[in-house]
């Protein structure tokens, strides 16, 4: 174990031995030996002998700090915070009727203009700050002297807050809730404000005191021992933030998860959870600001700043997305839709690229900036392909969505009670856009990971290899499953059949009401579903395609006039025709076909016709109802039953006996 570790090792402790090289170069120094690990161990153990020897001068340094700033200067400088404070104050009192104002006349019609019209006010109110600020900075004197550079730091930390408190107010607006961005209520509103500002000051807090000691003459190894004592405090007092108001962070990260969203559950549950990575991150980041102590690198604490500053950004733009889209229809998809999504996603990458660089370059200090510009393009250019791809899937899916939106699959489910409800078969192209929309997600995942991590360096030939072996193995594992998947194509390519069409497939029957890549769904007209495999659907028997010929028998009396049967059947068939409703569904005329048999002292005669094979059976009950209605006006009667007649005769018997 310690030999697998040992070049880590070594690099650690060349870092702690040399304070201020970068870890680039102590990797390329560092070699593979056992020795390492002593040598990391040892010199860790001389730096912090050395950093807890300064406690003594540490507490000199902090006795003579009132030698150094007299108690006029010392009013000076706690003036700068209090002056700016207090007209920011004011300000914000003498602009608060025009900003409810603003909000009454425009929070209804126009959120946003409302948005940035109270946001400019409060422009105004972070301009006076930094007026009144400034002002008392000039009362510091010289700025090259050391008060007047400590009256600087002051007014840029005390800029840096109120900035961050300025845009956390204007998204938040704990008492205004017809302005507010975060989908949060006026108490959780409160409270966060009070909570991100906790998380920018404490780190602030923790810089301005750093560079405060740099700037009074503090040696190095002093304001190391100051680091290890101040940030175990300010570590636990975020850790502290991030446990007290995880519920009210996890309902607004919570409420910008749309209903629709793809993995909406694992969404939900890493926003409900978001704190253990918020817990993580300060862990880490208290972790290497000991180790930037250590080492006396000043640039640690500059590079976890930027990475904290990043993800609350990102927080505060992905809101102000979500703000502009959540009105947007979840059911139909919309260019505003697509437009988020790609907004979301830059932003996303943004966030990492800069983070990637704060992170490696700034915080840690493993490559110099000559070293790192090569891998800085390369993640560049990755990005850049990320965002590419996913904006080429994006466009694709919306035209594929609206595409499906438009042309609805017919229904096979409950049967309906009109004449008129059988649903038409969907087109070739709607019936297989599920499936296309599914082979274009996966290729273009495949492709462009494979363009993003060849960009970052990661040779793709082996896992292209890799998954090719793969693939092999489980086709001639699966063999059932790759002929249900080729005879699937091979079907879907011939337009065997469609969506909303009734096929027989030897096995089952029923009307088609989807499939996918490996089986068909078919529901029968009892209500059952059957899905059958491709592969064993040996043949297709279609009966929804081009048309269908009906031919039906119906019994007559034995007595009729054949010749004027067929002579009104066939006039109630051309009527049909010409009606607008059957006009165009048939397509040849109902007529007679013939005398087909003598039964029970009746007629059976043949009738059919030919139509679309949408609702035929509609077209045969309106024909039967016609010739029920005006046949026997004609005295064309229709066959009856021959105990019909037996029970006839005995009841006009009855009725003679009665008499």
């Amino acid at each position: 174990m310690m030999r697998k570790y040992a070049p880590l090792l070594a690099c650690l402790g060349a870092v702690c031995a040399t304070p201020g090289v970068a870890w680039g170069q102590v990797v390329k120094s560092a070699g593979g030996s056992e020795g390492m690990a002593g040598t990391f161990l040892s010199s860790l153990t001389e730096r912090a002998e050395q950093i807890f020897a300064s406690l003594p001068t540490l507490g000199g340094y902090l006795a003579r700090l009132p030698q150094q700033f007299g108690l006029g200067m010392t009013a000076v400088l706690l003036g700068i915070v209090v002056a700016g404070l207090a007209a920011e104050w004011l300000a914000r009192m003498l602009l608060q009727r025009s900003r409810n104002g603003i909000f009454a006349r425009h929070a209804g019609e126009s959120p946003m203009r409302a948005f940035f019209h109270a946001a400019l006010l409060d422009a105004l109110a972070l301009l006076a700050l930094w007026l009144a600020a400034r002002i008392m900075v000039g009362l510091a004197g010289d700025p090259r002297a050391v008060p007047g550079q400590i009256a600087h730091q002051i007014l840029l930390g005390l800029l840096y807050w109120r900035g961050f408190n300025f845009v956390f107010r204007i998204w938040l607006r704990p008492q205004a809730p017809e302005g507010r961005m975060a989908p949060v209520d006026d108490t959780a509103a409160a409270r966060l404000l009070v909570g991100l500002n906790v998380v920018v000051v404490v780190p602030m807090l923790g810089r301005q005191a750093l560079m405060f000691m740099e700037a009074t003459g503090a040696a190095p190894a002093v304001i190391a021992a100051a680091s290890l004592l101040v940030v175990p405090v300010l570590a636990a007092a975020l850790l502290y933030a991030v446990w007290h108001w995880r519920r009210e962070m996890a309902a607004w990260l919570s409420a910008m998860v749309r209903p629709n969203a793809a993995l909406r559950p694992l969404k939900l549950a890493m926003a409900q959870d978001w704190w253990i990575g918020g817990l993580a991150f300060y862990l880490v980041s208290g972790l290497a600001a000991i180790l930037a102590a250590v080492t006396e690198r000043t640039g640690a604490a500059r590079g976890i700043t930027a990475v904290e500053s990043l993800l609350l950004l990102l927080l505060l733009l992905e809101t102000l997305i979500h703000r502009l889209s959540h009105h947007l229809p979840v059911e139909v998809p919309t260019v505003g839709d697509v437009v988020a999504a790609c907004l979301r996603l830059a932003l996303r990458l943004v966030v990492i690229v800069v983070a990637t660089d704060a992170i490696l370059v700034v915080a840690l200090g493993m490559m110099d900036p000559t070293e790192w510009e090569p891998h800085a393009r390369a993640v560049r250019l990755a990005a850049i392909s990320a965002f590419a791809c996913y904006l080429l899937w994006r466009i694709l899916k919306y035209r594929m969505d609206r595409y499906m939106a438009d042309n609805p699959l017919p229904s096979a489910g409950m049967p309906g009670d009109g004449d008129d409800d059988a649903p038409a078969a969907a087109s070739r192209l709607r019936t297989v856009m599920p499936v296309i929309k599914v082979t274009a997600g996966i290729a273009i995942l495949i492709l462009s990971s494979l363009l993003v991590l060849s960009q970052l360096g990661v040779n793709t030939t082996p896992l292209i290899a890799g998954f090719s072996v793969l693939g092999l193995a489980v086709s001639f594992g699966s063999q059932s499953l790759v002929r249900d998947i080729v005879s699937g194509i091979f079907f879907l390519a011939e337009d065997s059949f469609r969506v909303g069409e009734y096929i027989d497939g030897a096995r089952a029957k029923g009307t088609v009401e989807g499939f996918s890549v490996r089986s068909i769904r078919l529901r029968h007209q009892n209500g059952q579903l059957n899905i059958v495999p491709f592969g064993q659907l040996t043949h297709i028997t279609n009966f929804s395609r081009d048309w269908t010929t009906v031919k039906f028998n119906l019994a007559f009396a034995a007595n009729i006039d054949v010749e004027v049967l067929r002579k009104t059947v066939k006039k109630i068939g051309l009527d049909m025709m010409n009606e607008p409703q059957f006009q165009k569904e048939l397509l040849q005329p109902l007529k007679m076909q013939g005398l087909v048999d003598i039964k029970d002292g009746s007629l059976v005669v043949r009738f059919k016709f030919t139509a679309k094979p949408k609702n035929p059976s509609m077209i045969q009950r309106m024909a039967i109802r016609r010739m029920y209605e005006q046949l026997p006006k004609l005295g064309i009667d229709f066959a009856k039953p021959p105990y019909a007649a037996a029970f006839g005769n005995f009841d006009s018997a009855a009725r003679v006996a009665a008499q």
